[in-house]
């Protein structure tokens, strides 16, 4: 009876440890994900040079009646406020924001400082899961998660490409729950200076970057038949 109980509590512990396993596997694939769309967010939010040549035409700043070294002032102090924990009260030298101009970019900030606590949160569990493939020659186990992921982000794309304007408005549907983010020029001027093609750019930079991301992990899994090709 007691070498029953000893195999049973042996089995127990065994299924308890393969649970964990899986469990940790799991999430160790989940940050991988989350770490190539979390970097690409933030390269692309800290690309100050893509908002330089949208407004350096000086259509838009003809509008706010503003000069390009002010303008890039005002967008850094934007950018300052949302990335920025520290920085609680947008103030821009510029442009005064209404109440729900306000309240919206207290949101876009949450979001911000969200997608940099996971970045920061994913990127161990993520090159640990890399390290562990390499070193079990298991990194073919990349290819195809990867090649489902490139395929959902083509079909984003394209739906972005088709008409970016609903895909604009439902991407603001979905991550937030007020209208909030519906600016007008008389109460917030600032959205005179932030064309669509701007954000538009932005997104297509988002997935580019993504796209490379992926694709290495994909390549990197590839690269496991090849050298059992030249062995």
């Amino acid at each position: 009876m007691q070498i029953l109980r000893k195999s049973l509590t042996s089995q127990h512990t065994r299924l308890k440890l393969l649970t964990i396993g899986k469990f940790k596997n799991f999430w160790q694939w989940v940050a991988l994900i989350l770490f190539g769309i979390t970097l690409s967010v933030a390269i692309t939010i800290n690309s100050t040079w893509l908002y330089q040549l949208n407004i350096q035409d000086g259509k838009l700043l003809h509008l706010a009646n503003i000069t390009l070294k002010q303008m890039m002032l005002n967008y850094h102090q934007l950018l300052a406020y949302l990335n920025y924990p520290w920085v609680t009260e947008l103030k821009m030298s510029d442009f005064k924001d209404s109440v729900d101009g306000l309240h919206h970019f207290r949101d876009v900030k949450h979001l911000f400082l969200a997608n940099y606590v996971i970045l920061i949160v994913s990127a161990w569990p993520a090159w640990r899961l890399v390290r562990s493939l390499h070193q079990r020659e298991q990194q073919w186990r990349l290819i195809r998660p990867m090649q489902i992921i490139l395929a959902v982000i083509i079909f984003l794309v394209a739906m972005m490409l088709m008409n970016f304007q609903a895909f604009f408005i439902k991407f603001h549907e979905i991550l937030f729950r007020n209208n909030d983010w519906e600016f007008y020029p008389a109460q917030d001027p600032i959205i005179n200076v932030l064309p669509e093609n701007f954000f538009a750019q932005a997104f297509l930079l988002f997935f580019i970057l993504v796209v490379i991301y992926f694709i290495a992990l994909y390549w990197d899994g590839k690269r496991y038949f090849k050298k059992d090709k030249v062995k």
